[in-house]
């Protein structure tokens, strides 16, 4: 399995299987960003100490990710027929030190909705600049793949929520940017996570 792809299969990790008057599941939080965080830099002893405990975490390959959620079915949702969502994985490395981070938010005031069909547009060899222009800024980095061909991922996701029967269900949509060091693309990676 890809170890690019494996990253953001912290999201599996919600078996919300709740009753129905349940509104809100998590705490809320507000999401952490470069400067606040640095890749290279940050330690989770400095997240644990910014976030509070994770929700979850989840192995990676040499390291580990802390995974936090909040989902608030009272809240205004960018599309009316989903639940307010907003969740933030930080990877690190077996030395617990930051290696990237990944935002996602179906809230209004945060919102990370991008649009899907701009993704065909982006082609190997596009620099950043392209990148964000077309795109717009990502919502994570991963700043230390663990493959050497690699310099940095731009990543993209967006978190739609539903609820019914009592159970809350998430798919996450991800969007990879992958650059190699001459700071073009080199490779582009589209998935969905579904925590069903």
């Amino acid at each position: 399995m890809d170890l690019l792809k494996l990253r953001h299969y912290g999201f599996i990790f919600i078996l919300l299987l709740l009753t129905g008057c349940v509104t809100t599941i998590g705490r809320n939080f507000q999401k952490l960003e470069e400067p606040q965080i640095r890749p290279g830099e940050t330690t989770a002893q400095d997240i644990l100490a910014r976030m509070g405990k994770p929700n979850t975490t989840n192995a990676l390959y040499q390291g580990t990710a802390y995974n936090y959620i909040y989902h608030n079915r009272n809240a205004k949702a960018v599309n009316p027929d989903e639940v307010a969502t907003r969740f933030q994985t930080f990877n690190f490395n077996n030395k617990d030190i930051l290696t990237g981070y990944q935002f996602g938010s179906s809230f209004v005031e945060d919102s990370t909705l991008f649009k899907t069909d701009n993704v065909k547009k982006i082609q190997t060899g596009d620099s950043k600049s392209q990148v964000l222009r077309v795109l717009g800024d990502p919502s994570g980095i991963e700043r230390y793949p663990h493959d050497p061909r690699y310099a940095y991922v731009l990543v993209y996701s967006y978190p739609k929520t539903t609820h019914s029967d009592s159970t809350f269900s998430m798919v996450n949509s991800v969007v990879n940017v992958v650059f190699g060091h001459n700071e073009q693309v080199v490779r582009l990676e589209t998935f969905n996570l579904n925590t069903d």
